[in-house]
């Protein structure tokens, strides 16, 4: 049987409609009503209503942050007191547990806000850090001493009339041979290096009440006190954040408000002081790959955007592939606010961050290992081997709900060593960024959760091959209906021609002869015999 003979025994209008039927199905249902509802669904289960399940995990994360830590021992010390080019070795990791967790919590509803004290804790995990590194944390490490070499280039630098009275107290306190500092890792890091503040001097004294009240030292008795570089940090507060529950706006979920009431920050010039999107614990969902996902770090005194790069995926789970990019704030006029003075000579090295304005310290953060900076920062100092795939910040957000499925946050922090004249440990150095350390925080999202997103995409997919398929089958239909109803409207006119007489063609040439022949003078008929007599 013909194709065009199947055809002509459907019922045409039936087959129309029920085609019509499953476009209609397919555009209202496939295409408008269910991502619709899917988008009602997630704008309701983000909210960060009191009491629902997404406050619960986002007041207090159920899993741990994974935090490492990488130290650079400096193995040529007494080179770079003489000026020589400072070698370094990474050390590391040092693993630990990062909790993170919402306190004091109060909601707005007027606002639609929420305020929390941001708390982080951390707990080092010897077992991981053995079983990945092979280290303990007693290791003993040489790094710059950031009391000694970090005070006296940040006093120098804003405060030249005051060096002389540092210089005095510094050497009353550690009577210094060096301006480095040789001690265990995880003093350096949570434990604390002690303080002798021992001393009836009246600039000793006069600096360690000084340094009681600074951030990174706690009192151990009356006259010792410890520093480290991360112990300030651990189980304290980072700020009093107030940021959007996204309730009444969907589209401001998580974004930050305030820090500890303040709108803005006073540490740059200009627009630099605006604290941009959220605290990176929840972003708003459905994101374009054009928005720069901005999030707001308090220890950098600024807000890092991440931009889309590429698809990718994680676990299964379709998602984006975002990266950070620190700039160059000697190039960008936009970035020109970041720099001391808003001064282009004092603007930091391309792909840095000056964090002098920020905690007075003449530090700056950047990427592991200088990736992605000045080409001169990796070169004045031997042992650096940056690579994207080690020290690169990469986020894997599922760009529906905008939920990060794995990400890593890596920075390093470098102290900008240089002279100073006046005290004759650090006369002779070079100017130039030493690494201290390079910290990541990463979470990696395993099936537990991720099978949540797997099985939303399988409903899209199930969704999608259904619409489709409808669509397909619908406009099949229709071109069916159409070619059936004019291949029928052309046979019916075909059969009306057959259908009618042929004219009498051999009827009217009978006639035509006949009166010819009657027109015709008649010719008498002479016999054969007759006609030879004549002859």
């Amino acid at each position: 049987m013909t194709i065009i003979a199947m055809i002509s025994k459907l019922n045409l209008k039936k087959t129309g409609i029920i085609s019509m039927i499953l476009i209609s199905f397919s555009v209202i249902f496939g295409f408008i009503l269910v991502p619709k509802m899917i988008k009602s669904q997630l704008k309701n289960g983000l909210m960060l209503k009191p009491e629902s399940e997404i406050r619960k995990m986002w007041a207090k994360a159920p899993f741990a942050v994974t935090f490492k830590v990488y130290v650079f021992n400096i193995t040529n010390p007494m080179d770079v007191m003489a000026g020589e080019k400072p070698h370094v070795q990474q050390i590391g990791p040092y693993i630990f547990d990062e909790w993170k967790e919402k306190e004091i919590i109060e909601d707005d509803e007027e606002s639609d806000t929420v305020t929390f004290d941001m708390k982080n804790t951390f707990v080092y995990r010897p077992d991981l850090t053995k079983t990945t590194s092979g280290l303990t944390g007693d290791e003993i490490v040489t790094i710059p001493h950031l009391l000694i070499m970090g005070g006296l280039i940040a006093i120098q630098r804003d405060m030249k009339p005051l060096l002389g009275i540092a210089i005095k107290a510094l050497t009353q306190i550690f009577d210094p041979t060096t301006p480095f500092l040789t001690t265990r890792v995880m003093d350096i890091l949570f434990d604390g290096v002690p303080i002798d503040c021992n001393h009836d001097e009246f600039e000793a004294t006069t600096f360690c009440s000084k340094l009681e009240t600074e951030k990174g030292f706690k009192i151990i008795n009356e006259t010792h006190l410890a520093f480290s570089i991360l112990g300030g940090a651990n189980a304290t507060s980072v700020g009093r954040f107030k940021v959007y529950r996204g309730v009444k706006d969907i589209s401001k979920l998580g974004e930050v408000v305030s820090v500890n009431d303040e709108e803005e920050m006073d540490v740059w010039d200009g627009d630099c002081n605006k604290i941009l999107g959220t605290d990176s614990t929840i972003f708003a969902p459905f994101h374009h790959k054009s928005d720069i996902l901005y999030a707001y770090a308090p220890d950098l005194c600024r807000s890092l955007g991440a931009s889309y790069q590429r698809p990718s995926s994680y676990n299964g789970v379709p998602t984006g592939y975002y990266s950070i990019d620190f700039g160059d704030m000697q190039s960008d006029p936009s970035l020109h606010c970041f720099c001391r003075d808003q001064d282009v000579e004092k603007c930091p090295p391309r792909g840095t961050i000056d964090l002098y304005p920020c905690n007075g310290a003449p530090l700056l953060a950047s990427k592991p290992q200088f990736l992605d900076a000045d080409d001169n920062l990796v070169r004045n100092v031997d042992g650096l081997n940056p690579n994207r795939e080690e020290h690169d910040i990469f986020l894997h957000l599922e760009m529906l709900s905008s939920s990060p499925l794995s990400a890593a946050k890596r920075l390093q922090f470098a102290i900008e060593m240089e002279p100073v004249q006046e005290m004759t440990i650090m006369s002779k150095l070079r100017t130039v960024a030493i690494p201290l350390i390079w910290v990541e925080e990463s979470v990696h999202l395993n099936s537990t959760y991720t099978k949540i997103f797997r099985g939303l995409y399988l409903f899209f997919n199930v969704n999608s091959i259904i619409k489709f398929s409808l669509c397909v089958f619908g406009c099949i239909g229709l071109i069916i209906t159409v070619y059936g109803m004019f291949s029928e409207k052309l046979l019916n006119k075909v059969n009306n021609l057959s259908t009618q007489p042929i004219p009498p063609l051999q009827q009217s040439s009978s006639k035509v002869a006949v009166a010819t022949t009657e027109a015709l003078p008649s010719v008498e008929t002479v016999p054969e015999s007759e006609e030879k007599e004549k002859y």
